[in-house]
């Protein structure tokens, strides 16, 4: 900003130097100015050139910047565009490859199951054709149920309720049966029911077409033969699941018709055998408990024989031995009746003056007599009742030789002596080696029953109740 100064005027000498001075003053002031101003403008227009010259430069950094900013957009864009363009690629392939994946693994199923049913049809080929037979023969019975009933003005759908009723009644009931067979009951009330309505479904079309006597017999017979065919198969397929769980036997021998007429008489024998013996496991079973129980009766009949054999023998015994002792008895008393006739009759006068000692021996009475042998009878078998495995062998051995008569006597000595049974070691010192030990050891097991009828007269022996027998083989 200019300045003005204000000064008093000068002096007339002074004012030509002041006119000099000032405007020699005045002259450099206005160079001064118009230098400054100058510089002024030529400072104004550097700046104003660096100014624009940094705006310029600025701008260009700014588009520069932009360019490279924009380039940068587009890079980006484009690996977007690059990018989307895979992604939708890659989706593409993928779901391509979903397609062909899907498109395979239908084809692959297609082909597991074709070769399932054909594999099937080929191992089942007997399945196949009774399930076809079936269908044949069930389509061509129901096809009459319903022209009968179109023919009386029924309803067709009432003709097709009633023929799927026959019809899946006798199925149903034969599915029924089977299950209970393949659970090993009884399936008598649907088995009835199977072939009941079977035979109803079957009199219906051939009553109904009795008109046409080769329709009625073609229908009535494709009634019949759907039932039949479902239980021929059904029971040939699970024989053998029932065989292996053992409630139906193993399959029946064949013998052939050459042996059948070659050799008759073994063949039906056995033919017999196997009819005998093929049977189920519990039917097995319940056989054996037979046969046990049989065995069972005929051993508790023989055992109560051997008892009541037992019995009669020690009565026998004991009755021998009663007859026994009175026989001994009766002989002392003979005897000594005997020696009371025989003795010579003394005075009274004698007999007192005989001294004392003679008296007493004269009077002391005689040795007694030998025992008299006695062979006790053995005692009879009742006729009702049969003899033993035992009580044969024992007959068997009765009727040999005396073989073993020493033995027998033995062992009678030694049971009277001891109040036991012998052993066969004691056996064969008391018959001093006449029979081995082994010869023995077989006897006392073969005469059981003998060995039973010797102890029971040693202890009647030993009781008193009689003497020593004689002992007969």
């Amino acid at each position: 900003m200019a300045t003005t100064t204000v000064q008093a005027p000068p002096a007339p000498a002074q004012t030509r130097e002041i006119d000099t001075a000032a405007t020699e003053r005045a002259a450099s002031e206005a160079e001064s100015k118009a230098a400054a101003k100058v510089r002024k403008v030529a400072g104004t227009t550097e700046a104003r050139i660096a100014e624009r010259d940094a705006e310029s430069v600025r701008k260009l950094r700014e588009r520069e910047v932009s360019i490279e900013l924009r380039r940068k957009e587009i890079e980006v864009a484009r690996l977007e565009r690059e990018a989307k363009a895979a992604a939708k690629e890659t989706r593409r392939n993928a779901r391509a490859k979903r397609r062909n994946d899907k498109r395979k693994a239908r084809l692959d199923r297609l082909n597991a199951a074709a070769l399932r049913v054909y594999l099937f049809i080929a191992g089942n080929m007997p399945s196949v054709y009774s399930s076809l037979i079936y269908g044949m023969s069930l389509s061509v019975a129901i096809y009459g149920q319903i022209n009968m009933a179109t023919d009386r003005g029924w309803p067709v759908m009432f003709g097709i309720g009633m023929a799927v009723f026959l019809e899946g009644l006798a199925l149903s009931m034969a599915l029924t049966a089977h299950q209970l067979r393949l659970r090993n009951e009884r399936a008598l009330i649907p088995a009835a029911m199977t072939w009941i309505a079977a035979g109803f479904a079957s009199a219906i079309n051939v009553l109904a077409h009795r008109d046409d006597p080769i329709l009625a017999a073609v229908l009535g017979a494709s009634s019949l033969a759907a039932i039949i065919v479902w239980e021929v198969r059904s029971g040939a397929k699970h024989r053998a699941v029932l065989r292996d769980k053992g409630w139906i036997p193993e399959p029946p021998e064949r013998f052939g018709l050459r042996r059948w007429i070659r050799y008759p008489r073994s063949t039906f024998r056995a033919w017999s055998l196997d009819v005998k013996d093929r049977v189920g496991d519990g039917a097995a079973v319940l056989l054996a408990r037979v046969e046990t129980a049989v065995q069972n009766a005929a051993a508790a009949g023989s055992a109560e024989a051997a008892a009541a054999a037992q019995a009669a023998a020690a009565e026998a015994a004991e009755t021998a031995a009663r007859e026994s002792t009175r026989a001994r008895a009766a002989a002392a008393e003979a005897h000594r009746a005997a020696r009371r006739a025989a003795a010579p009759r003394r005075s009274l006068w004698a007999l007192f003056s005989r001294t004392a000692k003679e008296a007493l021996v004269e009077l002391a009475p005689a040795p007694k007599a030998a025992p008299v042998s006695v062979k006790t009878p053995r005692p009879a078998k009742p006729a009702e009742l049969p003899a033993s495995a035992a009580e044969q062998v024992t007959q068997k051995a009765t009727q040999e030789p005396d073989a073993f008569a020493k033995v027998e006597k033995a062992f009678v000595d030694l049971y009277v002596s001891t109040g036991k049974r012998p052993g066969v070691r004691a056996l064969e010192d008391a018959v001093k080696g006449a029979k081995k030990r082994s010869a023995i050891h077989t006897w006392t097991k073969k005469n059981a029953g003998l060995l039973d009828e010797l102890s029971v007269r040693a202890e009647a022996i030993r009781s008193g109740q009689s003497d020593a027998v004689e002992v007969s083989a």
